[in-house]
């Protein structure tokens, strides 16, 4: 079993290095986002890969103390029934003493193995933590750029717009425009003009003349009362 999981993590760390050794178009945003999308699923998987390899390295070790308590407890056991002249039940205890002895014999090696397959993994979860950042940062810079050259060819397009509408008013003469609207408004004030002296009272000459003569009255400050 060990075995399989060793040659499967093998097989994992090939994959990361294939992704990170991968050449990609740093200039199409959407082959980028998709190589940050697989550094994130590559990056979940070595993450949690690295937490069960650092939980098989405690695991290991933690056996081989328990291991090495068994042990000694088990030379105790055998060395009270030698003195007790009990070999014959001391055999067994002794073979189990064998095993456990060879089992112990190998423990730091399969330590050593787990922490290094441990170490590989850290590193491989860190270089990807790398590269996604990267990625990330590259994604986010062409966005902006789009961003950017969208707001520019926005504002270009408005900017041609209000410099056709510029040149199409070069045409306009504005003194022309004023002179016509003076002319217009002299022809208003004559029509004005003419319509209030039309509507003036009319008098006739009898009627006029003896307003005429009241008014010179009251000019030359004598009212004759005797006339009322």
């Amino acid at each position: 079993m060990s075995g399989f999981l060793a040659k499967l993590r093998v097989v994992t760390l090939g994959s990361v290095h294939d992704l990170l050794d991968r050449a990609i178009d740093l200039n199409s945003p959407s082959v980028i986002r998709q190589y940050t999308r697989d550094l994130e699923d590559a990056l979940d998987r070595m993450k949690s890969e690295a937490a069960v390899q650092a939980g098989t390295v405690r695991t290991l070790q933690r056996e081989k103390g328990e291991l090495e308590g068994r042990i000694k407890t088990t030379e105790v056991t055998i060395q009270h029934l030698v003195q007790a002249g009990h070999e014959d039940l001391a055999r067994p205890k002794a073979a189990e003493l064998t095993r456990m002895r060879a089992k112990f014999a190998g423990a730091d090696e399969n330590i050593e193995h787990a922490r290094k397959a441990s170490t590989d993994i850290d590193i491989a979860v860190s270089n990807l933590e790398g590269k996604h950042a990267e990625m990330v940062s590259r994604v986010r810079e062409l966005e902006q750029l789009d961003r950017d050259t969208k707001a520019k060819n926005s504002a270009a397009s408005a900017l041609a717009a209000a410099g056709r509408l510029i040149q199409g008013g070069s045409d306009v003469n504005v003194d022309d425009v004023q002179s016509r609207m003076k002319a217009s408004n002299d022809v208003a004030q004559e029509k004005f003009a003419r319509a209030l002296g039309e509507s003036a009272i009319q008098e006739d000459a009898e009627t006029a003349a003896a307003t005429d003569a009241v008014l010179a009255e009251f000019r030359q400050g004598k009212v004759a009362s005797s006339k009322w």
